[in-house]
Order: C-alpha cells, then structure tokens, then sequence
C-alpha cells in the first residue's frame, strides 16, 4: 500500500505542476519542431530521413559540454550540455551527407563561443 500511495503522489505533483515548453522550442535544433511536423502529417512537405548517429567526440570545457556524434556519409551533429551531463552512444540524426562540418571544427565553434562568453 506506500508504494501505491507514493505513486499517487508522485502523479498529482507531476500533474499539478506541468513544464511548459517556450515559444523557442523548435528553434533549438533538436528534434524537427511542431510546425514543421504539422506539414508532414498534412502531406504539404516530406520527413527529413534519418541515420544513425553514434558519439564521435565529447569535450567539456568552462563547465559546458559538447558532444559530437557522427552517421553515414560524413553526417555530424553536435548537442550541447552542461559538463557533468550524459552524451549516449548513438541517436538518430537528420541525414545531412558531407554537410562541410567536421569534429573538429564543431569543437573549436564550441570552445570558441565559451571563451566569448567570459
């Protein structure tokens, strides 16, 4: 019976107090955004494909983090973190073939920008 009535309480918390997503949302570069994804399932623009992406590199620096992954055809996507935060191993990424990004020059814009920020 005290799990049932932790999990209870543990669902009005969540439901008492929703996160609500920013108007920024789908400028921040995960995921395809709502918008975008609305035109899918109406039929006016097709679905970005999709690859397999798997952790390239991974560097923290000034308390930040990036994480570089990697997919076919020279395919790179960076996420950025806070340096104690977890980069998985793989994700799908948008196919983006010999997009002119490399690992290292998504790391230096990376350290480059936290030194701006000083």
């Amino acid at each position: 019976m005290p799990k049932l009535a932790y999990a209870l309480c543990l669902i009005c918390l969540t439901m008492a107090n929703p996160v609500t997503a920013s108007a920024q949302d789908w400028k921040s570069g995960l995921g395809l955004g709502f918008e975008k994804m609305q035109r899918v399932w109406r039929g006016l623009s097709e679905a970005p494909q999709m690859t397999q992406c798997r952790l390239a590199s991974r560097k923290a620096y000034k308390g930040k983090q990036i994480c570089v992954y990697k997919g076919a055809n020279r395919t790179f996507v960076a996420v950025y973190n806070d340096a104690s935060g977890y980069c998985s191993n793989a994700m799908q990424c948008r196919y983006d073939p010999n997009s002119g990004k490399s690992i290292k020059s998504l790391v230096r814009a990376f350290t480059d920008a936290q030194d701006k920020i000083d």
